[in-house]
């Protein structure tokens, strides 16, 4: 009796192999094919990295990641607010809306990315308050292209930015 039992553990055994083994051949097809896929579909934000007929440096590439940020505190934070100015006031039926967007996404992103972890300007009140209306903003244009700033919002954002300009005048 002992020993028809060892014979189906032994059995188990093999079966739980090659089962293993089966799993990793899938999960291993399965990436394959993600990666042979992927590498043929288009990137969805291609159009913003790409120049026709020409391809871009290196130095041209960060300047689009970093969205034009310098690392001066005080010209980015002016920059940004200068930009994101115009988005939200931007009107509804405008031609280059969507880029528009774009770019200030990129711009609330690249600046939050800058300066979250520098301890010495995230602790300054134009800082925190340019973040609640960043992320305020985000909320909308990360959300959807068709939804637009209510016009409460974006007089209490105009606030926000007015705000974090006095306090960046302020040295604060």
């Amino acid at each position: 009796m002992k020993a028809k039992y060892e014979s189906l553990f032994k059995s188990l055994e093999v079966l739980n192999g090659a089962l293993k083994g089966l799993y990793r051949s899938t999960i291993a097809f399965a990436l394959a094919a993600l990666v042979v896929l992927g590498g043929f579909t288009p990137a969805a934000n291609a159009a913003l990295f790409a120049k026709k007929g020409e391809s871009l440096s290196t130095k041209e590439i960060q300047t689009l990641v970093n969205a034009g940020l310098t690392g001066n505190y005080i010209a980015d934070t002016t920059d940004t607010l200068k930009t994101l100015r115009e988005a939200i006031n931007l009107a509804e039926d405008a031609e280059n809306r969507a880029a528009v967007k774009t770019s200030a996404r990129y711009k609330i992103n690249a600046y939050v990315s800058r300066y979250r972890a520098d301890r010495e300007k995230s602790g300054l009140y134009s800082y925190t308050t340019m973040s609640t209306a960043l992320n305020t903003l985000a909320g909308y244009y990360n959300g959807s292209n068709k939804r637009a700033v209510p016009a409460k919002v974006r007089d209490r954002l105009l606030q926000e930015f007015d705000r974090a300009e006095v306090a960046l005048a302020q040295g604060r």
